[in-house]
């Protein structure tokens, strides 16, 4: 049975010029997995946001259960039937999970009071019911991602939600938490909820939906079986330019010490001893709540190190963590883009652009010229699309994530940070991205890499190290096979 239509959408937004749809379609039957995927500014989102009600198409037919239908709010759509699952939270942090499924259907005692008893009843026979971990009485604010993404699910099944549009649904999430939330999809599918699932992750793909829809710039190219599909030939559907090719290879011999943790204390840790040479990649991986984030605010000098912590190139980084000429010296890919990559209301070009100011003159720079090429050629390079002249925050979030590691990896640094580099890039982004890290590393750069996906390590590590509980422990190479990945993560490196 097909719970959802879309045919031939197409969506513009005159304020940029942009056509992020041009006639797509996309099919949704009861009981479906099905993924919608497509690199960096395929019209994903803006799809998503039509079906949810968020936007209204220029063109095009929407239909729920064979009946036509106009969404002119969320509400709307929630109504029929639709609930979106956003990237970002949008709960309420100061209420109970109770609170945010009954929030604008509030139960009542007599005539005025809330019945704060009834909703967390109604909301733990609810949870009960299809095998929702989360407690309805704790506070939004003190559940961890995983839990914020259940709470989340479980207000648009409340809400009646018979079609389910998860957006990156594991972008925050664990190896154990993502699992946990398959687990949950899988029970809502059995139940006879239609999933939209849109991620740029092909291995949960594969593994969860039962069709996937590709699109290329704002068109349908192709819906197909995902059991026809492996990751390479599902790569090559998003993006027909070998993308899922990586240069793993060969692993270059390590000389000067670049960076050197010296009994650098982390939380929980009982002090990291960590050296990165030129020439080589060390990667780093971890669960959440396990330091890795503190040991990106260290190596970057967001946190201040204690003294004769850390060194580059033999000389101590004190104070700040990080002078003028460690700056120079120093490319770093944060796990927070918008917040640190970016100056979201700059213009593209000037955020593409920062690390090259010091080399144009004032006359180049006001003439604007070399800028512009020199912005568009980078743009090209890593394949941002979108009027580098406007905020950087009018462009795709897939294109900002490239904008960062545009400017980043650009040029010839002495040290890399690249922390989470593949999250929320698509496969040829993120291809991209990694063949430019071996690119820098036989250039002779030391790189840093951190990341919560293992694999990341195994594609690209010379050498490789588990961080548990705030202490690091070295793997060899065949403890990055898929099948460890687990008990290694949760400190089983026997």
């Amino acid at each position: 049975m097909q719970l959802l239509a879309c045919s031939g959408i197409h969506k513009r937004f005159p304020s940029t010029g942009t056509q992020a749809l041009a006639g797509a379609d996309f099919f949704l039957e009861k009981g479906e997995v099905h993924a919608l995927v497509g690199e960096n500014g395929a019209g994903k989102s803006t799809l998503a946001r039509v079906v949810c009600g968020l936007l209204e198409p220029d063109a095009g037919t929407l239909s729920v259960d064979g009946r036509p239908v106009r969404f002119r709010s969320h509400r709307d759509a929630e109504r029929s039937g639709i609930g979106l699952v956003p990237q970002h939270s949008m709960l309420a942090p100061g209420l109970t999970v109770a609170e945010n499924l009954a929030l604008g259907h509030e139960p009542r005692r007599g005539l005025a009071f809330f019945d704060g008893r009834r909703a967390v009843y109604e909301a733990a026979m609810l949870a009960d019911r299809f095998g929702f971990s989360v407690p309805p009485d704790a506070r939004v604010s003190d559940l961890g991602p995983s839990g914020r993404r259940e709470a989340e699910i479980l207000r648009a099944v409340a809400r009646g939600s018979r079609v389910l549009v998860l957006d990156e649904p594991t972008s925050i999430l664990s190896e154990e938490e993502s699992s946990r939330l398959f687990a949950l999809i899988r029970r809502l599918k059995d139940a006879g909820t239609g999933i939209v699932y849109i991620s740029h992750r092909a291995r949960e793909i594969l593994e969860l939906a039962d069709r996937v829809t590709v699109l290329r710039d704002g068109r349908t190219l192709a819906t197909v079986g995902a059991r026809q599909l492996d990751e390479c030939s599902l790569a090559e559907l998003i993006i027909p330019t070998g993308a899922c090719a990586s240069e793993g290879g060969s692993r270059g011999s390590a000389a000067e010490p670049v960076l050197e943790f010296r009994g650098a204390m982390t939380a929980g840790g009982a002090g990291l001893d960590l050296t990165v040479r030129s020439g080589e990649i060390v990667g780093v991986a971890a669960l959440e709540g396990n330091s890795l984030d503190e040991l990106e605010d260290l190596a970057a000098g967001v946190t201040v190190p204690g003294a004769r912590q850390l060194f580059l190139r033999g000389r101590e980084l004190h104070g700040d963590g990080r002078d003028a000429a460690a700056r120079r010296e120093v490319a770093y890919l944060p796990t927070d883009r918008e917040g640190r990559g970016l100056s979201a209301r700059s213009p593209a070009r000037d955020n593409l652009l920062a690390s090259r100011l010091r080399g144009y003159s004032p006359r180049a720079y006001a003439g604007r010229k070399r800028p512009r090429e020199d912005a568009a050629g980078l743009a090209a390079a890593f394949g941002i699309r979108g009027d580098l002249s406007r905020p950087a925050d009018a462009l795709s979030g897939g294109n900002r994530q490239r904008l960062v590691a545009a400017r980043e990896l650009d040029g010839r640094p002495g040290l890399v940070i690249a922390a989470n580099p593949a999250q929320g890039l698509d496969p040829a982004a993120r291809a991209s991205v990694f063949r430019r890290l071996l690119e820098l590393r036989e250039q002779g750069s030391a790189v840093l890499l951190l990341s919560q996906d293992p694999l990341d390590l195994a594609e690209l590590a010379d050498r490789s190290f588990i961080l548990y509980r705030g202490r690091l422990s070295p793997i060899p190479p065949e403890g990055l096979q898929e099948g460890r990945l687990s008990s290694l993560l949760t400190g089983a490196f026997a």
